[in-house]
């Protein structure tokens, strides 16, 4: 992987989808899944008849160790020095780009969240705490678990300030926006955040790209309702606009 490099966001480069929907895991990664198949059908190209790579097809490859091998016999290997030497180049430049997948139109590919909490509500004040949270996830195959559990993470803070804190006022005389900077507009601080944990399936879908799903915004999905759930549970009282703010409570 250290001698892999990656361009990405740069404006010499095509345009690509944009950033919102969930939606670039799943797209740009299948266009890299392309762009690698295309590279592996050159290089099988410059192979030759002597080559331990001889009479195989691009999709029983995989990359490995610098080189491409046979997915289930790694002894039929050969590097990819080899490969452009034999042919006399120097390098090789393949390109591939992934329309949405066809199985869009016969399947959902949306990723799916459930979300537990608990909550305590001062019986005097009405200030409302979030002790405990837990987010379970189906977002198919997870790509990179690190990234991922912080994705979750910090959607679950985010939803804890739409949940709790976050909104907007207007002077309805005129539309001036009353609390226009965060010396005004509340969201949660490390005070406001409590141990989240996060679990995930990581099962493969068969029918997306990759077997991946996007985790954008699964994280907030959910946690406004799982606090105010939590708050009817512990009080009786329904709040059904969020922010859920004290003189909601008393």
């Amino acid at each position: 992987m250290d001698r892999v490099t990656m361009e990405y966001g740069d404006s010499a480069l095509p345009g690509v989808v944009l950033a919102g929907g969930s939606q670039q895991t799943a797209s740009v990664g299948a266009a890299v899944i392309e762009a690698h198949r295309e590279l592996v059908a050159a290089l099988l190209k410059l192979a030759g008849k002597d080559s331990p790579l001889a009479g195989l097809e691009p999709e029983e490859l995989i990359g490995h160790e610098g080189g491409l091998c046979k997915f289930d016999d790694p002894t039929r290997r050969e590097s990819y020095a080899v490969l452009l030497g034999r042919a006399g180049l120097d390098e090789l430049t393949a390109e591939g780009s992934a329309p949405p997948p066809f199985e869009a139109m016969h399947w959902s590919m949306h990723s799916y969240g459930a979300m537990f909490c608990e909550v305590r509500v001062n019986a005097i004040t009405g200030e409302t705490r979030v002790s405990r949270f837990l987010g379970s996830f189906d977002c198919g195959r997870i790509l990179n678990a690190k990234t991922a559990r912080s994705q979750f993470r910090g959607g679950i803070v985010m939803g804890l300030g739409l949940a709790l804190a976050e909104e907007t006022q207007f002077d309805e005389r005129n539309g001036r926006i009353m609390n226009p900077s965060l010396a005004e507009y509340h969201v949660p601080v490390h005070m406001d955040v409590p141990e989240i944990d996060v679990i995930w399936t990581d099962i493969a879908d068969p029918h997306a790209p990759m077997g991946a799903h996007g985790i954008g915004e699964i994280g907030i999905t959910g946690v406004g309702a799982a606090v105010a759930n939590a708050v009817y549970n512990a009080t009786g009282k329904r709040v059904r606009e969020l922010p859920i703010t004290l003189d909601k409570l008393m």
